[in-house]
């Protein structure tokens, strides 16, 4: 840049900038936008900063330029792209001499922002191309009189030593963290002892200088944590006693001077000392035992005195996840005392997992974030969750006297002179310490309580009465243990239940949802506990309340509430179902308006889908017609409209409204099969599986009017576009197999051209050849023998080269044999290979590679059966806050591609072989 006219010229850019009183000044920012696009504009910035700093200028002028310095660092050290402008190397240098003198003669504001590009350019440069700025840092530490100015270097030696806490272990890192130590470990020790003298002194400070120091602390524990977090330094295990004695001291250290302080560093400095100890007990267990006696003690009593205010969390749960790590250790017998396991019990978890009116507020204000925390999983840290998990540490080594204890508590908990928060206390502990299953079909089990009795003495009460939360808890506690309750115990919860469906609280409402989604999941000796009867005196009831909540106030795209309405419809007969469809499709058309919630449109698609399968399986003209009258006009309205999150999924209920008609199927469907194939033509896209799904159904159905309308090429031409690349290449196979098993013979052999045979081969055949794909050409072309006889096969393959059929043979289809299974894989190639073996003349002359074909079909056949009978794979679950992404692909499981068995009259295929071969071949 032009040193004094430009440096002008880009003072006054900022000053107009950061001027309130001047509004936007377009002119001004794209001076500044253009500027940053010259060498030398960071170093500029810096030199206008340091004037303006030195002379007191104002601040907001001064954070403009520091923040403008920081994003410039940010996005042109190392840029991303090749289109950003990187910072030259030269001017780099000059940035990495000035910046740190600058960042401590700065204001605290601007301190943040160059601490900040500090941070950034070290987790580039440092330490292999920055190696003056340990040193240099060191060595202000080390000068340094002004606390602040020590607060700051310890601040961005935390930010720069991050990387270690964090990262992964690799020799690069261990480089960088050796060097590190060697130069910082020393002066850390140093500092954090010499600030401790000053906070232990007999003369008072005063409390803005001890919270500078107490702030000077909590960063040398930070570092400390960072340095010790790969493995125990050498130099941090010789002076351990000098770090755990300061340690110590600061976990029980008070002082009143501290009592108006806002930013509550003691509690600060106490976590990160907590952070500390419990990194040493995980990692370094045998270094650390002499100390622990002292540290459980202390710690215990901390919490034991820490209130329950939001801003002492992060000290409860550094604290007892110490406790619970030593717990599980082999020093575990420091628990075994009665008394200690009582006083951990009684005076650490309960308060701590006692609901608080922070909760309260969450639940009745901010319901979407309490439910995320409570049933999603996010709650990993909060006091309730860090204190469950202690009990669990407990119960490892002493399950008997805790769970005895447990039950006194809960009992007392549950009495009747109890408050609602006593009994969501009793309810949350429970559930929390519930022995979980790997199968939503499950539940949970408890051996704390017997939960039909607690169900009739606590659950149902709670459940009628009017206190929301405990309504919530109740139904947490039902759908968590809805496997241990009988089914008639289930059956009877269920009006209640229902009836929660309209509660004005979303919590409430989400909670009976899903607590009607998991129990209509329970199987009892792998059959379904509820059938279509067993639902049948309450569906109507059940759909229409949940209808009805998803009109209330924050549950209009419920996500809990449809996938209820979802496994409802799946159960109850298909009737009652159709009877809502007027309904659903409200839902569709305001969702279709505003697609606002992936989880939400994936499940009204899903019971859809449902509503179509169950309905429609008959084929049942009328129904057929009845769902198309419905869906069509809505259908039209999203293609039309170009509503991209909600294509895939018409796509994939029209392939199932295909298939549920006759054939001929009407014209108004066949209009949309050359848009399909123009889209499929065109780039892939997010709905490219489900127009894959719709075209298959198109052929199986139409092939007479498809082929008449002579788009049997287009759809070869599409085949051999989606089998060049590796990631369409499934997609290709399903439509040649369709192909395969629609056409008949002499329509195939036009269909199946050489350019086909050439694409298939050549991936087959070449640098791209795969296993999968190996297995998925093999597959067709045992479809193709079963489906039209092994001539046919031979005559098409040599059509593009004599003799070429043998190679293939050898080459592909015998190798691919030892990579096949499942059922109906196995079947189809071990039928199609002793067709090939009995029919084909290609293989009569050579003898070598008939007996290489029956050796391969032989070992096919000899691998165990795959277990049949197995449960039907449920609707996947999905993350219910997030959902899938707009415009992607999500799988409607009702409208999937069912698997089909083309050789359904052959049972067996090894008697099939054998009967085959024994007739051709008799006495083989």
């Amino acid at each position: 840049m032009k040193p004094l006219r430009t440096m002008v010229a880009l003072s006054q850019a900022f000053v107009r900038i950061s001027s309130p009183s001047l509004g936007p000044d377009l002119e001004a920012e794209f001076y500044i936008s253009n500027a940053s696009n010259h060498p030398g504009y960071g170093i500029a910035l810096l030199q206008l900063l340091g004037e303006a700093t030195a002379i007191t200028q104002d601040d907001t002028y001064c954070q403009a330029l520091a923040s403008s310095f920081k994003n410039h660092v940010k996005t042109r050290w190392n840029p991303s792209d090749e289109i950003t402008l990187g910072i030259q190397d030269s001017e780099k240098e000059q940035i990495k001499s000035l910046v740190v003198r600058l960042m401590l003669a700065s204001p605290p504001r601007i301190q943040s922002f160059l601490r900040q590009a500090v941070a950034i350019i070290s987790s580039y440069d440092f330490p292999n191309n920055w190696k003056g700025l340990l040193p240099e840092l060191v060595m202000r530490l080390s000068s340094s009189t002004s606390y602040a100015s020590i607060h700051v270097i310890l601040r961005a030696v935390n930010s720069i030593f991050q990387k270690f806490g964090h990262g992964s272990k690799s020799p690069e890192l261990y480089s960088d963290l050796k060097y590190c130590l060697d130069g910082f470990a020393a002066p850390l020790l140093e500092v954090f002892t010499k600030i401790g003298a000053v906070i232990k002194a007999t003369t008072p400070v005063d409390a803005a200088t001890l919270e500078t120091l107490l702030e000077c602390q909590k960063q040398c524990c930070r570092i400390f944590y960072s340095l010790n977090s790969q493995e125990l330094p050498e130099f941090f295990e010789d002076h351990i006693k000098e770090w755990m004695g300061e340690f110590e001291y600061y976990l029980s250290y008070e002082n009143p001077a501290l009592t108006s302080c806002e930013t509550g560093i003691m509690d600060q400095v106490k976590t990160a000392v907590c952070e500390n100890i419990n990194l040493y007990m995980e990692k370094n267990e045998e270094e650390f035992r002499d100390f622990l006696p002292t540290f459980a003690t202390s710690v215990g009593s901390l919490l034991m005195s820490t209130s329950l205010q939001p801003a002492q969390d992060q000290l409860a749960m550094a604290a007892v996840k110490f406790l619970t790590t030593v717990s599980k250790s082999v020093h575990h017998g420091l628990f075994s005392g009665a008394d200690t396991l009582r006083q951990i019990c009684e005076r650490i978890v309960i308060p701590n997992v006692r609901i608080r009116e922070e909760d309260e507020e969450l639940f009745r204000d901010n319901p979407w974030e309490y439910i995320q925390r409570d049933i999603e999983g996010s709650d990993m840290d909060t006091r309730r969750r860090v204190s469950s998990e202690l009990i669990k540490g407990l119960m490892l080594h002493y399950r008997e006297p805790v769970k005895s204890l447990m039950a006194e508590l809960l009992q007392r908990l549950c009495s009747v002179s109890s408050g609602s928060k006593d009994k969501d206390t009793a309810i949350y502990l429970i559930v929390a310490l519930a022995q979980r299953q790997s199968s939503f079909t499950v539940g949970a089990t408890t051996d704390l309580v017997n939960v039909e009795q607690f169900l009739a003495s606590q659950i149902i009460p709670a459940l009628q009465e009017n206190e929301l939360l405990l309504q919530a808890s109740a139904l947490k506690f039902v759908t968590s243990f809805r496997s241990a309750a009988s089914k008639a115990v289930a059956l009877g919860l269920m009006p209640q239940i229902i009836k929660l469906l309209l509660s004005d609280s979303v919590v409430v409402c989400s909670y009976a949802a899903w607590c009607v989604d998991r129990l209509l999941l329970v199987r009892d000796g792998g059959a379904p506990r509820f059938s279509s009867a067993d639902l049948a005196p309450f569906q109507d009831q059940l759909l229409a309340n949940s209808l009805s909540g998803l009109q209330r106030l924050g549950s209009q795209d419920n996500p809990y509430v449809m996938k209820c309405i979802m496994r409802v419809l799946s159960l109850v007969e298909d009737q009652a179902g159709m009877r809502h469809l007027d309904g659903l499709m409200e839902i569709v058309i305001r969702a279709r308006d505003n697609p606002a919630n992936p989880a939400f449109n994936h499940y009204v698609f899903e019971s859809v889908s449902v509503l179509v399968r169950k309905a429609c399986h008959h084929r049942d003209l009328d129904v057929v017609m009845a769902f198309e009258g419905r869906l069509f006009p809505v259908f039209q309205s999203i293609l039309q409209n170009n509503v991209v999150e909600f294509q895939p999924y018409v796509f994939q209920v029209l392939a199932q409204l295909v298939e549920s008609r006759a054939q001929p199927i009407p014209g108004v469907y066949l209009q949309l099969f050359p848009m399909l194939l123009a889209q499929l033509s065109q780039q892939s896209s997010g709905s490219t599986p489900a127009m894959i799904r719709l075209l298959e159904a198109f052929l199986l159905k139409a092939p007479r009017e498809i082929a008449q309308a002579n788009q049997l090429q287009e759809v070869c031409n599409l085949v051999h576009a989606l089998v060049s690349r590796r990631s369409t290449e499934d997609y290709a196979f399903y439509i040649a197999n369709a192909v395969v098993e629609s056409l008949g013979q002499e329509q195939l052999i036009q269909a199946i051209d050489r350019s086909l045979w050439t694409s298939f081969f050549s991936r087959a055949m070449g640098g791209q050849r795969t296993v999968k794909f190996l297995k998925l050409l093999t597959l067709f072309m045992a479809l193709f023998t079963v489906k039209h006889g092994p001539g046919a096969l031979v005559d098409s393959i040599n059509r593009l080269q004599p003799g070429l059929s043998i190679n293939v043979l050898e080459q592909l289809w015998i190798p691919a044999l030892s990579y096949i299974s499942g059922r109906i894989e196995t079947k189809l190639c071990a039928v199609a290979s002793a067709r090939l073996l009995c029919e084909s003349q290609v293989l009569v002359g050579d003898q070598i590679l008939w007996r290489k074909l029956l050796d391969g079909v032989e070992t096919l056949l000899e691998r165990p059966d795959e277990e049949q009978g197995q449960v039907e794979e449920d609707v996947p679950e999905m993350d219910i806050m997030s959902g899938y992404c707009g415009g992607g692909y999500a799988q409607l499981h009702n409208s999937g591609r069912k698997e089909e068995d083309p050789l359904k009259e052959i049972k067996d295929a090894r008697e099939y072989v054998r009967a085959s071969l024994q007739m051709k071949y008799p006495g083989l």
